[in-house]
């Protein structure tokens, strides 16, 4: 087990800087609609803005109330780069994360999907520009028999995103909710292009891009799947994420079973070396309340006879690069590259906290096995097909 108490908390940088730098990029933003003085009475985040200041932390209720407010466009651009500067300066816990996710879900186009149900995603802002090996690793789990629901977007610290190269593999990647899930329903596996599902995103997406700054918005990104998967595989871009995003799956009490992993500077499981683990369970009896134990481990490739890579055996491209990478790399037959081996450790991992396989061992073999048979590429395939002819 490990101890996941988040109050000790270092400020990452100075607090001044911050609200210069939230004042000054919003007169660079459009205004939103004019409040009357009521609405401005009602609506402003003074309060919580003043607890920041005083580096006190919000409670998760105070959150969800905030994100409520923003996705509905009634809070003032100064007002939100100010909060996401206060909320980065201080640090968030799972508690306020575990808020703002609940609102951005509540804000989502409805999708439901019997569950269990599976996603491989990372927050992305490692800047190692790998190829696409959460999505790839998706399509693996689904052609081993896991029930996928994908959700994803286009690029933004990296060349490629998911929806970029399902896009250009053919995938109608902006399926709406009903056609995503007869999708689902036709062939295990689905793609929620995230602006499609979350289109209250369009009131905070100026100042995010104008503050250009890592913000709660990309920490809470992998936690707010629309389909409210159960089984998740989420990498972080830095390893003192490990257990904020842990400890905010428990409080949100929606996963049976997740790992919440970083290796090597990257946001996800590669050959480069060791990754450390935290797999959050449910030992809650069937049908009460979820509970959670925590297990912290390293997963070491090389126990596995996965041999070690540099970072530059995995780098991919742009769109037409990654596509052609992500054919070849679910090619059926033998292939001892690295960034196959990198698909069959995330996708192993998955199959893992799917149910799927009992070892990590075992999930690892089904995972190999599954690609070299051609399943993974037949099922891309039909996926492709699929969403094409709804």
């Amino acid at each position: 087990s490990i101890n996941l108490n988040m109050k000790n908390k270092l400020i990452s940088f100075p607090l001044c800087a911050s609200l210069i730098a939230s004042i000054h990029i919003s007169a660079m933003i459009p205004m939103k609609k004019n409040l009357s003085p009521i609405q401005n009475a009602s609506k402003s985040l003074k309060p919580y803005l003043t607890k920041l200041i005083n580096k006190e932390d919000l409670c998760g209720s105070e959150t969800e109330k905030i994100w409520d407010l923003i996705l509905e466009g009634e809070v003032s651009n100064e007002q939100i780069a100010g909060l996401l500067c206060l909320l980065k300066a201080k640090g968030e816990t799972p508690q306020e994360l575990s808020g703002c996710v609940k609102a951005m879900k509540k804000s989502a186009l409805k999708i439901n999907i019997e569950k269990p149900l599976l996603d491989i995603v990372g927050t992305g802002g490692d800047g190692a520009n790998t190829v696409n090996i959460s999505t790839m690793s998706a399509v693996v789990c689904s052609a081993a028999g896991a029930r996928v629901g994908k959700c994803g977007n286009r690029s933004s610290s990296s060349m490629c995103g998911s929806a970029d190269v399902l896009e250009g593999l053919g995938l109608n990647v902006t399926m709406e909710p009903k056609m995503a899930k007869e999708c689902f329903e036709r062939t295990g596996i689905t793609f929620m292009f995230a602006p499609t599902y979350f289109p209250a995103m369009k009131n905070v997406g100026p100042v995010r891009k104008s503050l250009g700054i890592r913000s709660t918005f990309n920490i809470i990104g992998p936690l707010c799947n629309p389909a409210y998967s159960d089984r998740v595989v989420i990498g972080v871009y830095e390893e003192n994420l490990l257990p904020l995003i842990a400890q905010t799956l428990i409080e949100n009490g929606e996963i049976e079973s997740g790992m919440v992993i970083h290796g090597c500077g990257l946001d996800e499981i590669s050959p480069i070396g060791p990754s450390k683990v935290l797999h959050v369970y449910n030992i809650g009896a069937k049908g009460e309340k979820r509970s959670y134990g925590v297990k912290e481990f390293v997963l070491e490739p090389l126990d596995f006879g996965i041999a070690r890579c540099k970072v530059e055996d995995l780098v991919g491209g742009n769109r037409e690069e990654n596509v052609k990478s992500f054919t070849e790399i679910l090619m059926e037959g033998p292939n001892e590259s690295a960034k196959r081996d990198s698909v069959i450790l995330n996708a192993g991992v998955g199959l893992y906290v799917y149910g799927l396989s009992s070892t990590l061992k075992e999930a690892f073999e089904l995972a190999r096995n599954t690609i070299e048979s051609g399943k993974a590429l037949k099922k891309l395939e039909e996926w492709i097909k699929i969403s094409q002819n709804l």
